[in-house]
């Protein structure tokens, strides 16, 4: 419709009509009556589901629900948006339906996922049940393995042996991996504090802690994070290494930031960064002969190592009084 033609003109087609009586409601949109193509509809809820958009995601796919030609692929991805917005409960029943309509050959998968968000939700005797369903339709010894090794630790959470939210914590676990690498570190802190109050002194848990307050410069708490990763399991390398770091640029701490690389440095012999570190450390405080002796270290290690060769060269070329600024 040209928006100057008046209704009582002559309508632009050249009929000789006026408007009115002509193209005027050929020109309104008509209601759509026929529905989209259910495929095209579910390949943009994979679209928004890759987009983090789950209610959206959800919304476009039970409107296909009835129509789709093979329901299992959008019960799936339903219950993988459920999933994602921690509704473990409903991600079960999609699941379940997914079962319903599935090929043979997709139904060991199916059962695998039914119980591991059984297992999320609580649901510890029906996770069971459905783990035993997917051994029988199973056939690779490796995946028949993982599916034995789920059901006891199911067996261990019954008897009070496992911490019981167990499944919940290693799925939302794998999401805050997943934010990470995506960089979205508010999201992955957020998963992470919920996942910490169902298991407080978890060092994993703890460590990603530290690595997500890092990058989102809240450095007070990701001190505070290693710290009790480290009281959890001394042995945890990356987290006394870590530390190490902020003591030395954040704290200027220099003495603290030593015994961290120390640390790091006797539980890995061959961590290289751990070796340059320390002498770094040494150099802040003043031992040069220390300091140069933790970069021949670093040498040994990595003979191509630019930042050792390059502090050893300043620092033997520096006069008496003073050293060039660390590089």
């Amino acid at each position: 419709m040209n928006p100057q033609t008046g209704r009582n003109d002559p309508c632009p087609c050249g009929s000789g009509l006026k408007y009115k009586k002509c193209c005027l409601n050929q020109d309104v949109p008509r209601p759509q009556t026929e529905p989209d193509n259910p495929e095209q509809v579910r390949t943009h809820a994979l679209k928004l589901i890759s987009e983090k958009k789950w209610d959206e995601a959800i919304r476009n796919l039970k409107a296909i629900e009835q129509t789709h030609p093979r329901p299992h692929l959008v019960f799936e991805a339903l219950a993988a948006s459920h999933e994602a917005i921690d509704d473990y409960l409903k991600a079960s029943e999609y699941y379940e339906k997914a079962l319903g309509a599935a090929p043979e050959h997709r139904k060991g998968e199916l059962f695998v996922r039914l119980g591991a968000s059984r297992a999320c939700a609580g649901r510890i005797e029906k996770a069971f049940q459905a783990f035993e369903n997917a051994l029988t339709h199973i056939e690779k010894p490796e995946e028949k393995a993982h599916i034995t090794q789920m059901s006891l630790i199911l067996e261990r959470i019954e008897r009070g042996e496992e911490n019981p939210y167990f499944f919940l914590i290693q799925a939302e676990l794998q999401r805050a991996f997943s934010d990470m690498e995506e960089e979205d570190y508010r999201s992955a802190a957020a998963r992470l504090e919920r996942i910490q109050s169902l298991d407080p002194e978890d060092p994993v848990i703890l460590y990603n802690l530290g690595v997500v307050y890092t990058f989102l410069k809240r450095e007070k708490e990701a001190l505070a994070s290693f710290e009790r990763t480290v009281q959890n399991e001394p042995g945890y390398v990356q987290a006394w290494y870590n530390m190490g770091q902020i003591y030395l640029i954040l704290e200027k701490d220099f003495s603290r930031a030593l015994n961290c690389f120390d640390k790091a440095a006797t539980l890995r012999p061959d961590y290289v960064s751990a070796h340059h570190q320390k002498g770094v450390a040494w150099e802040l405080l003043g031992d040069l002969n220390k300091a140069v002796a933790a970069w021949q270290k670093t040498l040994e290690l990595d003979p191509r190592n630019k930042q050792a060769l390059g502090n050893i060269e300043r620092v033997s070329a520096a006069p008496e009084s003073g050293t060039a600024p660390i590089r």
